[in-house]
């Protein structure tokens, strides 16, 4: 990670820089935001900011739902009426670990929303 970067800053979606929400910092682990049963994919250590700034997820439909979940976890937070509260953003990321093709499946749910943020 470039340490020359703002780290109140970040990049996601729409391309654009935005201000980290204040609500979930970015040092915050996936499993303490997403529960315990993120850990059984991902790293016990893995943060929110490396989670919203991987680029592993073409092949990995698990990377790709924690990627587009924490997108959205941020745009639930950062955007007023945005479609999504956080704790049903939670939801479909728990669901979403069950298979292969429920994580695709969450991941598209969430890429559109995120997608569709002004």
């Amino acid at each position: 990670m470039n340490m020359n970067m703002n780290m109140n800053m970040i990049r996601y979606w729409g391309s654009r820089r935005e201000a980290w929400p204040r609500m979930v910092p970015q040092r915050s682990t996936v499993s303490k935001v997403f529960g315990s049963r993120a850990i059984e994919r991902f790293r016990s250590d893995l943060t929110l900011l490396e989670a919203a700034t991987r680029n592993d997820d073409v092949e990995n439909p698990y990377v790709r739902l924690l990627k587009q979940s924490t997108a959205a976890l941020l745009n639930s937070f950062a955007r007023e009426g945005y479609p999504y509260k956080a704790w049903e953003i939670k939801t479909l990321l728990l669901v979403g670990l069950v298979s292969e093709r429920s994580a695709t499946q969450k991941a598209q749910i969430l890429k559109q929303a995120n997608e569709a943020c002004t």
